[in-house]
């Protein structure tokens, strides 16, 4: 699948599983990270969009108790560790199911 259709098939599958364009890439991007440690403006720069794009569903992400806020910084460059939970494998299959069936 090219990227952009890869991409586009993601946002779609977001807004309909969380109302949210950018949440399951979100999920993705940290799930990725080797040692679960992110802030706003890196992922924001990661997958290419404004910070203000991704600072609702982060925020619900630490709500959810997905991410947990490390002490220190601002809103912008405040640094978040990835908790354990199945939720990060369940947002991989959103996405391979997007790969596998082709939704865009």
């Amino acid at each position: 699948m090219e990227p952009q259709a890869a991409v586009e098939g993601l946002r779609r599958v977001s807004r309909t599983a969380f109302g949210h364009t950018h949440r399951l890439e979100l999920m993705l991007a940290i799930a990725e990270i080797s040692d679960g440690v992110c802030s706003l403006r890196d992922l924001a720069d990661r997958l290419g969009v404004r910070p203000s794009s991704i600072q609702r569903p982060l925020d619900s992400l630490v709500e959810l108790s997905l991410l947990s806020a490390l002490p220190g910084g601002d809103t912008k460059f405040r640094h978040y560790i990835r908790n354990d939970s199945p939720a990060w494998a369940w947002a991989r299959e959103l996405a391979d199911g997007v790969e596998l069936t082709g939704v865009v």
